[in-house]
């Protein structure tokens, strides 16, 4: 099994088979328990557009009927469960959207990307923070050096034995809508193992007469216009929707928006707290403008959370064609015992779209020289390869094949990590999901336009990989740390390139600790704390750490952020990177490896 849940008592699962969606809302009247709506799978890869007819309807009603305690989860294809998260009432609280993968992926054409993840709505009809057991994915292990997938460093003695919290992307289990989802029902089963529930019910509509139809009739936006034979790249400093007015109808080649997402983080020079009505309002108008600038054809890529996604996925697919879900696996702040990965994002073309040029070999340059050598834009790393120098090295030497396919599932780009790769900007993305999609979606000398540019990930990208730029920035500040940074990939140099810096702006609430000597390692204290709760039989105070404590209780107090972290060895078992059985032994390297095999191998296209 893929997963371990901690405490946990398996539900029963008991399935019934739907076969007129019209019964649904009566089949869970006052049902208190864990309920599981599997809508049909898509029939052709052509239709991954086009929702089923009425069945927002039905869902909307039977979440009503649901009891006070109840868990509704709905799985199905992407543009369904967009379709249903808009009617869900604001009585039923959305919780989480998980991306699971497909046991293959769907390939249309080489004007969409292959889909590889279907989805999984969850809501309850209670306000607070989902209810369910503490689960965890079990690690993987590199196939070439046999060590775990992450390379877990110097922080092994803080993680648990048997795994990592669960996040919302679920790569490590793969199955098909329209066949067996045992998988999924069975974690389901487990997660939710808890008080007070003792089924899950699942409501099999997957055999349902249905049918589909366009999301909307598409709006086409001046595509007789003829766009202008050539702009210049440039940094404009300005409001973004008063800018991308001035700029020509179908004059652009590519749009990036990585908007401020209303969750009240601080930025220069606006505050990103406006009401949510009037955020989507002017969410709404900068897309409009920036798909008038588009030309007919090419496509918008929107990056934001998958609940805000659904509500720009609405007002996109009434100017623009949907195009693809890209599920970027992120992993972000661990906040919850479901930890935040699931990025959306959004790609919609103006019109139909064109062959990508990224499909068909017309890229041109898709990564600069400075980029790992390791990472590929149009070839991503298959699942399961660590990122160890000594690893990437010996696959290098035995030219070891480990690339998958492209799909819409990216697991092998990375946040930003390190403070000597960043500027001061609470915000960045890594330049490996700018070259990928730029390289995707793009040639060379073609404009790629963002209009909320921040410190210039996206043309810094699109700069050192040929392609013409222009960025819109609110923030006097934010424009001149751009500039600079094109000036010295003019010189030659790197504009991403390690570097000591000194940082106010931050995107956790987590404080920033000043650099410091320390005397003693984090780590020695933290295994010091553990002794002490060993002692105790539980997590020690602070003033239990500073009456037994070998060491100063200075060092617990200026060398962490918090006592959570003081304690974070004390809370947990450990771990190895070396493979072990679960009976804690080490296990043979074939015997292990056959029972992973499948995760490692490229998938066939379907």
């Amino acid at each position: 099994m893929a997963h371990f849940s901690e405490k946990k008592i398996s539900l029963t699962v008991e399935c019934k088979s739907i076969l007129d969606i019209d019964y649904l809302p009566s089949l869970v009247i006052g049902f208190n328990d864990v309920c599981v709506i599997r809508l049909p799978a898509i029939s052709s890869p052509f239709d991954f557009d086009k929702p089923i007819q009425d069945i927002d309807t039905a869902i909307t009603q039977a979440s009503l009927n649901l009891g006070k305690d109840a868990v509704l989860i709905v799985i199905g294809e992407i543009a369904d469960l967009v379709k249903v998260e808009a009617a869900i009432p604001v009585e039923v609280r959305y919780q989480h959207w998980i991306a699971i993968k497909k046991s293959a992926p769907i390939k249309t054409d080489n004007q969409h990307l292959l889909n590889e993840h279907f989805g999984l709505l969850i809501h309850t009809k209670y306000k607070q923070s989902l209810k369910h057991t503490k689960t965890r994915v079990r690690y993987t292990y590199c196939p070439s050096c046999d060590k775990t997938t992450k390379d877990y460093g110097g922080k092994k003695h803080t993680y648990h034995e048997s795994g990592t919290l669960l996040s919302d992307v679920w790569r490590d289990i793969s199955c098909h809508l329209s066949s067996d989802i045992s998988p999924v029902l069975s974690r389901l089963a487990d997660l939710f193992g808890m008080e007070p529930y003792e089924k899950l019910m699942v409501l099999d509509c997957s055999k349902l007469n249905i049918r589909r139809s366009a999301i909307q009739s598409i709006e086409r936006i001046n595509e007789d216009t003829q766009p202008p034979d050539w702009q210049p790249s440039r940094i404009i400093q300005g409001d973004c929707i008063r800018e991308i007015k001035r700029l020509p109808n179908n004059s652009v080649d590519f749009v990036f928006a990585d908007p401020p997402y209303n969750l009240h983080k601080q930025y220069s020079g606006y505050s990103d707290d406006m009401e949510i009505r009037r955020y989507f309002e002017w969410c709404d108008e900068w897309i409009s403008e920036a798909a008038r600038v588009l030309k007919p054809g090419r496509t918008l890529a929107l990056l934001n959370i998958p609940l805000w996604s659904v509500r720009h996925f609405q007002f996109l697919a009434t100017v623009l064609n949907f195009q693809n879900w890209i599920t970027w696996d992120a992993l972000s702040f661990p906040v919850r015992f479901i930890m935040p990965a699931h990025y959306t994002i959004l790609c919609f073309s103006k019109g139909e779209p064109r062959e990508l040029p990224g499909l068909i070999g017309e890229s041109g340059l898709t990564k600069p020289l400075t980029t790992p050598r390791v990472f590929d834009s149009l070839n991503p790393l298959a699942d399961g390869y660590c990122l160890r120098a000594d690893c990437i090295e010996k696959r290098f030497r035995q030219k070891t094949n480990n690339r998958g396919v492209l799909t819409d599932v990216w697991g092998d780009i990375h946040r930003l990590k390190h403070n000597s790769r960043r500027v001061d900007h609470p915000c960045q993305l890594p330049p490996q999901l700018m070259y990928r999609l730029i390289s995707v979606f793009t040639k060379q000398n073609e404009m790629v336009l963002d209009p909320f540019n921040g410190a210039g990930t996206t043309t810094l990208s699109a700069h050192q990989i040929k392609r013409r730029y222009i960025g819109i920035e609110s923030s006097p500040e934010y424009c001149e740390v751009t500039k600079r940074r094109h000036q010295e990939i003019l010189s030659g140099i790197d504009p991403f390139r390690r570097e000591e810096r000194t940082l106010t702006a931050k995107n956790s609430p987590v404080a920033r600790l000043p650099k410091q000597k320390y005397m003693v390692s984090k780590k020695t204290l933290q295994l010091d704390v553990k002794r002490i709760a060993q002692q105790l039989g539980r997590i020690p105070t602070r003033n239990e750490v500073l009456g037994l404590s070998k060491y100063p209780i200075d060092y617990f107090d200026t060398y962490f952020v918090s006592w959570g972290e003081v304690t974070a060895a004390a809370r947990t078992t450990g771990m190895t990177d070396k493979r072990v059985g679960n009976n804690g032994n080490h296990i043979e390297y074939e015997e292990a490896k056959s029972v992973q095999l499948r995760l490692f191998e490229k998938p066939k296209v379907a």
